[in-house]
């Protein structure tokens, strides 16, 4: 058996599942239905051409609610290696006038997981996007853990207005809805009690960190209620300056994220 294990599916090109030295990464609804060809609650869908409802499209565009071209499989003792590829325009998206090619890796080793996102402007006319990717990092229970690395970083909070800078130390959750954007690109690391998450980006410049909570996470019809205890979406993302491509120009977005056992049930070796 491998040290390392990627499930996806095509739809999407959405990883569903990512165990690396035996530590399951992603959250995933155990509602999920393969045969449902829908996005999965869960994993990390693609977000492309545009982020949440920020502009006249559906929510979060079309990449992940679609099927691509899976061109690689490579799978070794110590790393699992999938590619896709996805052509974005013409006649099945109309109400986007461009064409752009998309092409997704995803790679698991036993110490991680490193996801790259190409975009690149393959027609006519130049464009503008926003997006990037929506993980769902799996914990085992989200008021025991804590996000470092954002203090003093510029927010949005869609619950608070007032508040435009992180003051704390640590992100800490309390049991309500939490939506932020923090402006800035830099590492920041998700302390769980079993182990610490190190999450890493580079072409994407701002993260996202999300989680309904209980009330919001009633009206969620594909995992149950109460799992909103169990994850957290912390994404890499372009939100406040959308990515221009002019006619063929390139965006590479990397994720990378890397993670190690506690032993002192908080962060620390």
């Amino acid at each position: 058996m491998t040290a390392c294990q990627l499930t996806w599916q095509t739809l999407g090109a959405q990883v569903l599942r990512v165990n690396t030295g035996g530590t399951e990464l992603l959250y995933l609804s155990p509602w999920f239905d393969p045969k449902a060809q829908r996005a999965a609650r869960g994993g990390v869908p693609v977000l492309f051409p545009q982020f949440a409802d920020r502009g006249p499209f559906k929510k979060h565009g079309w990449a992940r609610d679609v099927e691509w071209v899976l061109t690689q499989i490579a799978s070794g003792a110590d790393s699992h290696v999938l590619e896709w590829e996805w052509v974005c325009g013409g006649t099945n998206q109309p109400l986007w006038p461009h064409q752009a090619h998309l092409r997704l890796r995803a790679q698991a080793t036993a110490s991680g997981l490193k996801i790259q996102l190409d975009v690149c402007n393959t027609g006519t006319s130049t464009f503008e996007w926003t997006g990037g990717l929506h993980p769902y990092w799996a914990v085992g229970n989200l008021l025991e853990s804590q996000l470092k690395g954002l203090q003093g970083v510029s927010v949005s909070d869609r619950y608070n207005a007032s508040r435009i800078i992180e003051a704390r130390e640590a992100v800490q959750w309390s049991g309500q809805a939490y939506e932020s954007l923090y402006d800035m690109p830099d590492p920041v690391s998700l302390e769980l009690p079993s182990h610490t998450l190190k999450l890493s980006m580079t072409g994407f410049d701002q993260w996202m960190v999300w989680n309904p909570a209980a009330d919001e996470a009633k009206n969620l019809n594909d995992m149950p209620a109460a799992d909103w205890q169990r994850f957290v979406c912390i994404e890499p993302v372009r939100v406040s300056r959308p990515c221009r491509l002019q006619p063929g120009d390139s965006f590479t977005g990397k994720l990378k994220a890397e993670w190690w056992p506690n032993s002192d049930g908080m962060g620390r070796r």
